[in-house]
């Protein structure tokens, strides 16, 4: 099936940007490889999936290979590593990254994870961390999972829930009305909240929903930098606040830091469900 124009939100237009601008992403997702707050929640959700050595698992949304050296770890050399992308630039760093590390049995391809390029029955796990919230129908997606999860598989999916989101410092209630507004730049916002339901009604079992809680309060670190300044872009492209009410919330941000008050604060939402039959 084409990919609809619809599909997939600001990740549509990251995948269809140029080489430079993604792989100036790919490095800032990189770096996050090194952040303990990140790496604890791949190792939570790399946990989750049960993996055991030879096994065979794929990550959708993999970007440049973000669960690459984890997933290695815990398959060894006798299972496969597989990751999918819609950005055809990020598939080919993972592909460098996968070389560079020796590792023969990771293949990346560029393709739209409504359309999973894959056989029925081929992964024991699957993986999607951060990727629902970009993708809609989610149950499209939830639905494909399973048709290529074997029996018994699991797939451990992650997304932040934007309208929870908070940045200490700004009026809380205008701060709500930013994110809201952002949020509505995503394809689906809400998928943190609506996956596990959506994992039953394509006939998945669901053994657990749990949160996981990502605190950023250094302002001037290499992860945190521009993230007020792109929620307000989002906010503003959202148009459900007006732009005199996002700049008023960009200066609020800017006291909370030179006041030390700085905080944001990103609730993920992890499901871990398995195909039963």
């Amino acid at each position: 099936m084409a990919q609809e124009h619809w599909q997939n939100d600001l990740y549509e237009q990251l995948a269809m940007g140029s080489a430079a601008q993604t792989n100036h992403i790919a490095a800032g997702l990189l770096e996050s490889l090194d952040d303990q707050r990140f790496a604890a929640l791949r190792d939570s959700l790399l946990d989750d999936a049960h993996l055991y050595p030879g096994a065979v698992a794929l990550e959708i949304g993999c970007g440049p290979g973000m669960m690459l050296e984890g997933i290695a770890d815990r398959v060894g050399a006798s299972g496969e590593i597989h990751g999918l992308d819609l950005n055809p630039h990020f598939v080919d760093i993972a592909s460098r990254r996968a070389r560079m590390l020796d590792l023969d049995n990771a293949r990346y391809v560029t393709a739209d994870c409504h359309t999973l390029p894959y056989p029925d029955e081929m992964f024991d796990a699957v993986f999607a961390e951060r990727l629902l919230m970009h993708v809609a129908p989610i149950h499209r997606v939830l639905s494909e999972i399973g048709r290529v999860l074997t029996v018994g598989g699991r797939v451990v999916m992650s997304d932040y829930d934007p309208y929870s989101s908070f940045a200490a410092g700004p009026d809380p209630t205008i701060t709500a009305r930013v994110l809201a507004s952002a949020a509505s730049m995503y394809a689906s916002p809400l998928a943190a909240r609506e996956a596990p339901s959506a994992c039953v009604k394509v006939g998945l079992y669901v053994e657990q929903v749990r949160g996981h809680l990502l605190v950023f309060d250094d302002p001037h670190a290499t992860h945190v930098q521009g993230i007020t300044t792109v929620w307000a872009e989002h906010a503003s492209a959202g148009r459900q606040v007006d732009r005199s009410t996002v700049k008023r919330w960009e200066r609020a941000v800017e006291r909370a830091v030179s006041q030390h008050r700085f905080l944001v604060a990103l609730p993920h939402v992890i499901t871990i469900a398995t195909r039963v039959r």
